[in-house]
């Protein structure tokens, strides 16, 4: 699990919601499979708007830019975004994220909630994730900043129950499907970094082994 704080620009979050006062919002069940689609209550901007495209130019660059996702998750492809709404009232019940999206066909290793307004601005409406041993962690994090988690993790957003929160959604296919094997090309990478700064330490041997594992494991 991943906090980014500044995922995205002040600017950015302030072009977006800009954007998303003035687009239509489809039902957001409609884009839930299974399960999903029965505990699925919240609005999301009609993909069939023509002025999403702005809102998908924002998140791409913000996601090209994020030196410490790509460093750590090194993200293949991700999902179209999906740019949601909870209103009183609305929410989203536990549920697994599903396995494959799209066309082709993309992998969800991963999945990523960015935030869209600050936690004072609505109550209720936090990202809660599910733990093997019943515990729950509740995220609500400020404006601009993301959460990334693994895909597999039973999760909800807990009824809004004043003002609106909004996000961005999307999903990511890792060049590394192992999430062990993910989490140690991200730890070599560091310790690649933290040689290349220190004096009189060669980070050619650190970065060999990292070459080597990357090439026996890195698939799409």
């Amino acid at each position: 699990m991943l906090t980014i704080p500044d995922f995205l620009l002040a600017e950015e979050v302030v072009e977006i919601n800009r954007l998303m006062d003035s687009t239509p919002f489809d039902e957001g069940r409609a884009t839930a499979a299974g399960l999903a689609a029965k505990v699925k209550d919240n609005r999301q901007v009609a993909r069939s708007w023509p002025g999403i495209a702005a809102l998908d130019a924002i998140v791409e660059k913000a996601v090209r830019r994020s030196r410490l996702l790509v460093e750590t998750i090194s993200p293949a492809a991700h999902s179209q975004p999906l740019y949601a709404r909870y209103e009183p009232g609305s929410g989203y019940g536990a549920h697994v994220d599903a396995v494959m999206s799209g066309m082709p066909p993309l992998r969800q290793d991963v999945s990523m909630t960015v935030f869209l307004t600050p936690p004072e601005a609505y109550a209720g409406g936090g990202l809660c994730l599910h733990g093997l041993a019943g515990e729950r962690q509740v995220v609500r994090l400020p404006a601009g900043a993301a959460f990334v988690y693994p895909t597999g993790v039973i999760h909800e957003v807990i009824p809004v129950t004043e003002g609106e929160r909004r996000v961005v959604v999307l999903w990511l296919q890792s060049y590394y499907r192992d999430p062990e094997i993910r989490q140690v090309v991200a730890d070599l990478r560091r310790c690649v970094e933290t040689a290349r700064r220190t004096p009189g330490v060669d980070p050619l041997p650190i970065a060999k082994v990292l070459n080597t594992l990357e090439r026996r494991f890195i698939s799409t």
